[in-house]
């Protein structure tokens, strides 16, 4: 991502865009520093095993829609929650899809751009 991404309601399409192009590093570029998500299986990931969950659902062509987003923003931090759903290639070859509710938030950066700090594909569940 060269550009900080300054509307809020950019975010999300810009992530889609993002996994659904295989881009890993502009997925990455999404993401706040410290950034954690809740994986589909219950886990956490941060860091580089962030990164390798992340490269593993590129690697398995993952195909992400998000429906319409809902924003709760104050000055600095966002809450962002939008009906997803994931297609993907499972290691055995099988072509998989599911579908849920996320809850993330969101924050803005040193340069002004938002970015997520929390992904929970999960919501509540």
């Amino acid at each position: 991502m060269s550009t900080p991404i300054t509307d809020l309601a950019q975010l999300p399409p810009a992530f889609e865009k993002a996994m659904n192009s295989g881009k890993l590093d502009e997925v990455l570029s999404l993401l706040a520093p410290g950034a954690v998500m809740r994986t589909v299986t219950g886990g956490t990931v941060t860091g580089q095993a962030l990164r390798d969950y992340a490269a593993g659902s590129i690697a398995g062509n993952a195909q992400l829609s998000n429906g319409p987003s809902r924003v709760v923003a104050g000055d600095d931090i966002a809450f962002v929650t939008e009906d997803w759903t994931l297609e993907i290639t499972t290691p055995d070859g099988n072509r998989n899809k599911a579908t849920g509710t996320s809850t993330n938030v969101a924050r803005r950066v040193e340069d002004g751009g938002w970015r997520y700090a929390i992904l929970n594909p999960l919501g509540t569940a």
